[in-house]
């Protein structure tokens, strides 16, 4: 992955989060009405950020990791971003596995209350890769 498409996803990221800030603080009655959109949102978050850790990764000759997780907290033992952000990361990427492949009963509230901890940490992302 060239640096100019790296910097295409952060482009695509920074228009994701875009379209997530208006839902920072929305009520819970609100997000149950939306909350197909915002997990959407979500979800390409963390695919678009976990697409450039996975190269990044193995760019730097490193073995790739198995899942979105492992690469995150790869990313942060590497230095490719700071530790306490891969391990926010990597939360993030449980929450995103949870909505995907329904492995369990979606917790709304939870998704929810991720809204603002995902602009956060993903607005952090962006600027260390900047």
């Amino acid at each position: 992955m060239s640096p100019d498409v790296i910097r295409k996803k952060l482009v695509s990221m920074t228009t994701y989060l875009n379209d997530l800030l208006p839902y920072k603080d929305i009520s819970f009655d609100e997000f149950t009405k939306k909350h197909y959109e915002i997990e959407r949102l979500l979800e390409l978050l963390v695919m678009t950020a976990s697409d450039i850790v996975f190269h990044l990764i193995s760019a730097g000759g490193e073995p790739v990791p198995t899942s979105y997780k492992a690469a995150f907290l790869r990313a942060g033992e590497t230095g490719i971003i700071s530790e306490a952000l891969s391990k926010n990361l990597a939360l993030g990427a449980g929450l995103r596995n949870i909505l995907i492949h329904e492995y369990e009963e979606i917790d709304y509230s939870l998704v929810h209350k991720s809204i603002p901890i995902a602009i956060r940490d993903f607005t952090a992302f962006i600027k260390e890769l900047s």
